[in-house]
């Protein structure tokens, strides 16, 4: 299990930021290497990603659930991603805490990886993610500034639909 933390200044206020950390057209610009994202229902989301750690480049087919949605202080999301030859299994949370120059976003994640990608080790599999993380908010810092159109569009899945494939 590979454990992420991390926090992120922004400029903009929690109720300012909260749309944009929930609407899938500009989520799938900031995500680096996100191919194309679908909104399912209001609590799912459908994504292909390509992510690169050294020679290894697997595209990734992924089903997220949206599991807490408490506008606009905290959003957890769980996620399966398959590959060939390679999958993960993802819980990834945010708590947007206002401060007195805008809002400290904190974050964690935690991920069991398999496969090719795996085999490269953690160390790899972290110094990856965490450039991938920094360039996300980067991105989403540059939206908001921007003021870029963002409409809030996720919500928690009922209890009964949390559950996600593992794909086998």
């Amino acid at each position: 299990m590979l454990e992420f933390t991390g926090e992120n200044e922004m400029e903009q206020s929690k109720d300012e930021l909260w749309p944009y950390f929930t609407d899938t057209d500009v989520l799938a610009e900031c995500a680096p290497g996100c191919k194309e994202m679908t909104l399912k229902s209001p609590h799912e989301i459908e994504a292909v990603l390509a992510v690169g750690v050294g020679s290894v480049k697997p595209e990734f087919d992924v089903d997220v659930v949206v599991t807490e949605a408490d506008r606009p202080n905290t959003l957890e999301m769980k996620a399966v991603g398959h590959a060939p030859r390679n999958e993960f299994e993802t819980t990834a949370e945010m708590e947007l805490q206002e401060n007195d120059d805008g809002t400290t976003v904190v974050w964690s994640a935690s991920a069991d990886v398999s496969g090719t990608i795996a085999s490269l080790g953690g160390r790899a599999l972290k110094s990856v993610t965490n450039r991938l993380v920094k360039k996300f908010f980067s991105n989403m810092q540059e939206k908001a500034a921007d003021g870029v159109d963002a409409e809030s569009e996720l919500e928690a899945a009922p209890t009964e639909d949390v559950t996600l494939e593992s794909g086998d």
